[in-house]
């Protein structure tokens, strides 16, 4: 009998030594959780990888391609480490590591697992394994990692993660819903201010967009202006596609955040303008913000 749901992409991130069969088993869970759960959470979750998904391009750097093409596009990640960080990319360590920042930074559900399964110790790129371990240590203040050595375990931390995935994004459509109904109390309020986070002695710089209002912001737009006397804009690396908003939807009470590319030519000080719709039309806020 059919049913309504919605479907989720869920983006599965390996480097290449994540066995294959451990692939297939993510797979083969996923399938199980949609025929069992689905109908009860009103979801299908749909697996997407480079591999299968993605389409040959020419123009621009792989990673910013598949960002484009299909990590944006999607709703969580569950990206898996087995021995390798991977080939690094123009911003990040490896490619994983860029698809786990980008979209947790965009406020998507991210979980990360850790193969432990008995391996050949020749057969390890002691190289690959340092740097690996280097970037998990770096993480694991602000990730719950998990480990599995067998089939069961993958298994069971699969369903686990697909059902707080789902949750999560269901509580918060429901709170967006919730106030969007309630008239005043559902007014969006949203304000930029600079973070920043020191990463093995680097210094790496984010804009937040904090919504501490009652209702969701749809439509996020932002704008950088700086006077030419004092430098370039900084770039940002939001969502935006073509003529599209930064940020489709930004929750009630909530942050998001994308990171800053400044050079040595760029403005230390420059106006940021957000912009945002509501019940009540579009709405604006400007502040001056610093990388300090």
């Amino acid at each position: 009998m059919a049913f309504s749901a919605s479907v989720r992409r869920l983006l599965i991130s390996s480097p290449g030594d994540v066995p294959r069969t451990d692939l297939t088993i993510i797979q083969q869970s996923i399938n199980r959780w949609n025929g069992v759960y689905g109908e009860q959470f009103g979801s299908i979750i749909m697996p997407i990888s480079w591999g299968t998904h993605a389409a040959a391009e020419f123009g621009q750097p792989p990673q910013k391609i598949l960002n484009r093409q299909l990590v944006d596009k999607c709703d969580a990640c569950i990206a898996i480490f087995a021995n390798r960080l991977g080939t690094a990319t123009k911003l990040h360590e490896s490619g994983t590591a860029e698809e786990i920042s980008r979209l947790n930074e965009s406020g998507k559900y991210v979980a990360v697992l850790r193969c432990r399964r008995p391996v050949d110790a020749t057969t390890i790129d002691l190289a690959q394994a340092t740097r690996l371990n280097e970037y998990i240590a770096g993480i694991e203040s602000s990730a719950l990692i998990l480990d599995y050595a067998n089939d069961a375990d993958l298994a069971r931390h699969v369903e686990t993660i697909l059902v707080a995935a789902v949750s999560r994004e269901e509580a918060r459509n429901d709170f967006q819903l919730q106030n969007t109904q309630t008239g005043e109390g559902s007014t969006a309020e949203v304000w930029p201010h600079v973070d920043s986070v020191d990463r093995s002695g680097k210094r790496n710089w984010y804009l937040a967009l904090n919504n501490t209002g009652g209702g969701p912001a749809r439509d996020v737009r932002v704008e950088i202006d700086a006077d030419p006397a004092n430098g370039d804009p900084w770039e940002i690396a939001t969502e935006r596609t073509g003529d599209g908003p930064d940020l489709g939807v930004l929750a009630p009470r909530s942050e998001v955040h994308f990171k800053i590319y400044a050079s040595l030519a760029s403005a230390a000080q420059v106006n940021c303008t957000v912009s945002w719709s509501d019940f009540r039309g579009r709405q604006r806020n400007t502040a001056s913000l610093r990388l300090a």
